[in-house]
């Protein structure tokens, strides 16, 4: 494979870091170059001193990093002037390089020291390409590939191969996965979807490409219309296309990485290989689908929470005006009961004309509310309720129901009624006359019989559709599920499949490289156990102690009461310091930064151009700054010498999220390999990460914008969960103000691409849930959360007891059912491998389970996690 052939996974700065001589600072001379007895013996063997020396710093390098190096003498002379002063003691040497022969037969020391092999591609080739093609197969992205390559060369004990080595297989591995999926398509794909796709591609299709691309900003109905159009449009081919991409195997990453190359390409899409087209097209296709569904579910389920609200709030008001009106009335009902003592109306005369002339004195309705009143009693809110809903007729028979056609439910063991109800109720919505005809009274509970039946006990049908629509939003929470949709379909759909776990569960298991999840439950459970009375004794000492200051106990009127200690507010002022320091443009410590770290080099242009020019690095700040500072492109057109288009053309060109992680991460990791860095450690040699939400209002109205009185007043925003490592923002993602920041915790651990592994992570309370804890604990990190009411958490968590010694004991209030967690560990193991391989994002994964924990009757596995979870958030 030709060079220009070869993707580019690593920036220049990053090569040379990887493969060129780590920068030491004493401790790590001291740590790296301090030998054991043996590797003593073998340095004292060789008869030339400079090899003897050189010896030890390759040996240094190779445990910090197992790289073969061939490096000058210059570039290592004061390592090598640290091992002949204080490892090996001697007069030093002369300037020297090795020959190759020299470095191979020091290398060779190494590995039998090591006990590594050196790279050789006849007896490794093959294995590691096997490898990454599996694990492309979840992630094709080359830096992924790339990693990969290392940890399975470091769990082979194979030294790293040369960087053109890797780029080679991992360019080949990518082309053949590429190459296999397009003659698959060929060969599968129908002669109409064929058509069907290249008239997408030449725009001479029904459905412009430009219109599928649009989608809904809101929920209001002219923008829902632009999912209903994307739904009838590619409705009839989804089957196939669904087809075609589950017999590809692709994992959810994939899968939106490919569908994304659709508007990385726009019209430039035309240039690349029919393969190509098809294969992104399908993707996006797909893709597309799943977001129509999605925004249609949402958009049916925000309407009909809100038409709901609506009615509530009309109902009481209706209600209220109701009840002062009848107050008003009250002296007209005593015209009407005059009527009764009236001695000029004649006895013989009818009730009915004497009824009449009451009535014209008041309504029947007022009459009927001042008879309320005088009981002390008020018209129905339920009734008033329903009443507002036979006026939003038109809601209804419109949006509504086109909202409601378009999904599938699927209902468990407690509604299986209720969605053969839905289904039946669509069939005849479909039909010709488009009216429902039928109602399953089952469904009614004895309270909405009031309401939705006449006198003679027939059903009110339209009231009826309306109560089923009612039914479905709280529902779905794994009660109902639309198995179209990803958000809201059943989570054993989001598992690995339940056959492919069954046949290859212990590789799977041993791919993961999670220790705790190959372990058997019981033995984990005792460990676990023991850690936790371990620590629920260490705290109740530690309460007792006298220097405690961080928890609190007071005992007034016989009742403990924990707290934090609070520290009364200082008047807050700049260190001296920083007054100090001179005020740096923004625009000059981002060029200051690039010039140490290279970041600029990381926006690669989105057709994968193999040019390093660096011609557009000060139109990338500038665009960078823009949006830094909410001012945009078009803003920053405004005030410099670059125009709106050039700006424009380079932003669609260069930014997209995966340039700017990989800027970002760029950034972290020099920042990490700063010596100050591990200052910032809250614990020696912990890095402890926090996550949190910040509120932002948005200009620009989007799907993902949502209402906030209390963020943002009467406008629309959006909340910027991140992740922070010391001072290191290591990962972002921005999500709907509406959404549990619990559920993201685990994907921003997770999706981080930096070198910053976080060994704690801290959130407040809004970002707990037990899900968290055990998944947390079972991929290797722990969790530290802050509450806002520790008290609280304390009391309601555990029995503090006092012994007959007068200490304090801690238990547990409610036991941990562990007999549960070891009958679904399967079930458990198999979620925590679905997550590693990111068969779905793993905020979906984390919110089912967070959200069904109230439903396990239908889903027994969840209660095994939040058990787990307990313990585990017990033991922290």
């Amino acid at each position: 494979m030709a060079f220009e052939e070869r993707v580019q996974i690593l920036s220049e700065a990053e090569q040379d870091e990887l493969y060129g001589p780590p920068a030491f600072t004493s401790a790590d001379q001291r740590f790296f170059f301090s030998l054991n007895d043996k590797e003593l013996a073998i340095a004292k063997s060789l008869r030339h001193r400079g090899q003897r020396y050189m010896l030890v710093v390759l040996l240094g390098y190779f445990k910090a990093k197992p790289v073969v190096l061939n490096p000058g003498f210059h570039q290592i002379k004061q390592d090598l002037k640290y091992v002949y002063q204080t490892v090996l003691p001697g007069p030093g040497c002369r300037p020297f390089n090795l020959t190759p022969k020299e470095n191979e037969r020091i290398y060779q020391r190494v590995f039998q020291l090591c006990n590594y092999q050196r790279w050789n591609v006849k007896d490794h080739g093959a294995a590691l390409r096997d490898y990454l093609s599996q694990q492309a197969r979840a992630w094709t992205a080359p830096r992924h590939l790339f990693d990969a390559a290392n940890e399975y060369c470091s769990g082979q004990k194979i030294a790293i191969p040369a960087y053109s080595t890797l780029q080679k297989i991992i360019s080949q591995v990518v082309g053949d996965e590429q190459e296999h999926m397009a003659a698959h398509l060929e060969r599968a794909m129908s002669r109409g979807l064929k058509q069907a796709l290249a008239e997408l591609v030449n725009g001479t299709g029904p459905l412009p490409f430009r219109q599928l691309r649009q989608s809904a900003r809101n929920f209001t109905g002219t923008e829902l219309e632009k999912e209903l159009i994307v739904y009838r449009h590619i409705q009839h081919w989804m089957p196939e296309v669904d087809l075609l991409l589950s017999t590809l195997s692709l994992s959810q990453k994939n899968l939106q990485h490919l569908a994304e190359k659709v508007d990385y390409y726009g019209a430039k899409l035309k240039r690349q290989t029919v393969g190509s087209q098809w294969l992104y097209l399908l993707c996006y296709l797909q893709t597309r689908w799943q977001q129509a569904l999605e925004r249609i579910a949402d958009g049916f389920v925000h309407h009909v929470r809100q038409t709901k609200q609506k009615a509530k709030d009309y109902a009481q008001e209706a209600v209220f005006k109701d009840w002062q009106k009848a107050a008003k009335n009250v002296s007209k009902a005593a015209e009407v009961l005059h009527l009764f003592i009236d001695d000029s109306i004649d006895l013989q005369l009818p009730f009915a004309t004497v009824r009449q002339q009451a009535l014209s004195l008041l309504t029947k309705r007022d009459l009927e509310s001042v008879c309320l009143f005088l009981n002390e009693q008020r018209r129905s809110v339920d009734e008033a309720m329903w009443q507002y809903c036979d006026e939003k007729e038109s809601l209804r028979k419109g949006l509504l129901r086109e909202l409601f056609l378009c999904l599938r439910f699927e209902g468990c063991d407690g509604t299986q009624h209720l969605a053969a109800a839905l289904a039946k109720t669509q069939n005849e919505l479909n039909g010709q006359d488009a009216q429902l005809q039928t109602a399953d009274t089952r469904l009614l509970s004895k309270k909405s019989r009031e309401f939705l039946l006449d006198g003679e006990g027939n059903i009110l049908i339209d009231r009826y559709e309306w109560f089923l629509y009612q039914q479905i939003p709280d529902r779905l929470n794994g009660q109902l599920t639309l198995p179209d949709i990803t958000k809201y379909r059943a989570l054993d759909a989001d598992l690995i499949d339940g056959e492919h776990w069954r046949k290859n569960k212990y590789t799977l298991l041993q791919q993961s490289h999670f220790t705790k999840l190959a372990e058997e439950p019981e033995k984990l459970i005792k460990q676990m156990a023991m850690e936790l009375d371990t620590r629920l004794y260490e705290v109740g000492e530690y309460l007792e102690q006298e220097d405690n200051r961080n928890i609190i106990l007071r005992n007034p009127q016989g009742k403990r009461f924990w707290r934090l200690p609070s520290a009364s507010k200082h008047h807050l002022v700049n260190n001296p310091f920083f007054q100090q320091i001179p005020t740096t443009g923004i625009a000059d410590v981002l060029r200051m930064v690039d010039r140490d770290t290279g970041f600029i080099d990381c926006f690669a242009h989105v057709l994968g151009s193999q040019s390093r020019s660096r011609s557009h690095e000060y139109d990338l700040l500038a665009i960078l700054v823009g949006n830094a500072t909410n001012q945009g492109i078009y803003g920053m057109a405004q005030i410099s010498d670059r125009t709106y288009d050039q700006l424009s053309t380079i932003q669609a060109n260069y930014l997209r999220l995966e340039t700017l992680n990989a800027a970002n991460d760029n950034i972290n990791n020099a920042t990490a390999k700063l010596p100050i860095f591990r200052y910032y450690n809250i614990q020696e040699d912990v890095i402890h990460a926090s996550a949190d939400g910040q509120k932002f209002e948005a200009r620009r109205e989007t799907f993902k914008t949502r209402y906030s009185s209390k963020y943002f007043g009467t406008q629309k925003g959006v909340s910027a969960m991140t992740l922070i490592a010391n001072h290191a923002a290591i990962n972002a993602r921005v999500i709907g103000a509406n959404e549990h920041e619990s559920h993201y915790i685990f994907d921003l651990l997770m999706s981080n691409t930096s070198d910053i592994i976080p060994d704690v992570l801290s959130t407040d309370t809004h970002g707990v849930n037990h899900v968290n804890f055990a998944l947390l604990d079972l991929f290797g990190y722990q969790f530290a959360p802050r509450y806002a009411q520790v008290g609280k958490v304390i009391n309601d968590m555990f029995d503090v007891k006092e012994d007959k010694e007068h200490r304090i004991q801690l238990c547990l209030k409610k036991p941990i059912n562990t007999h549960r967690i070891a009958q679904h560990w399967d079930t458990i193991q198999r979620i925590a491998v679905s997550l590693k391989q990111r068969k779905t994002t793993q905020a979906t994964l984390v919110r089912k389970l967070s959200e069904y924990k109230g439903r396990c009757e239908q889903v027994p596995d969840m209660r095994s996690c939040l058990s787990s979870g307990a313990m585990e958030q017990g033991s922290s």
